[in-house]
């Protein structure tokens, strides 16, 4: 599928993501992983969600492969494009 464009500036909307950190282990869901960090803990720890030294921690940024921002309810990039679009259509 085509990623939807702007109106007004012809730019790919951006998509709307969601992020996951700090994660013990690997992600097995169902949505795409758009970004994926690693890390090897070292020198660091956070008691309270049990990650201490030695440990490695995942970090993810998570797309449901659909939904994009959409501004004003059309297919708009941001409050400028939408405004740009309204002052077309008035004048």
């Amino acid at each position: 599928m085509n990623r939807p464009k702007c109106k007004t500036c012809n730019k790919p909307l951006k998509k709307v993501t969601q992020d996951l950190r700090n994660q013990k282990e690997p992600y097995k869901g169902n949505l795409i992983c758009i970004r994926t960090k690693k890390i090897l803990v070292e020198g660091w720890s956070m008691p309270q969600l049990n990650i201490y030294p030695g440990d490695t921690v995942y970090y993810y940024t998570l797309w449901d492969g659909e939904s994009y921002k959409y501004f004003y309810g059309k297919k708009f990039c941001g409050r400028h494009c939408a405004a740009m679009y309204a002052v077309r259509r008035l004048s």
